[in-house]
């Protein structure tokens, strides 16, 4: 997992490359703890149960699609695909 800076017009934003399911829980891990929310708390956001949330976090290789952006959703978190070799 890597962090750099990006320009969107006058706003710096910060980009994450998640290379697999590991990355992406601990960084929605991350995202959730940096909000102070809880486990039971981001489910409710999210409509979602617990036993999802730590799934999640732990690196779940198979999950409902769905879920997962109703997670990142929930946290203020968005995708974004670039093709590689276009950074």
């Amino acid at each position: 997992m890597s962090e750099r800076k990006l320009l969107y017009g006058d706003n710096l934003k910060y980009s994450t490359k998640i290379n697999n399911p590991e990355e992406l829980g601990k960084y929605l891990l991350k995202e959730r703890k940096h909000l102070k929310l809880t486990q039971k708390e981001i489910s409710e956001f999210a409509d979602v149960g617990r036993k999802f949330i730590i799934e999640i976090e732990k690196g779940k290789t198979t999950a409902q699609l769905g879920k997962v952006f109703e997670l990142m959703n929930s946290l203020g978190l968005e995708l974004h695909l670039v093709k590689r070799g276009d950074s």
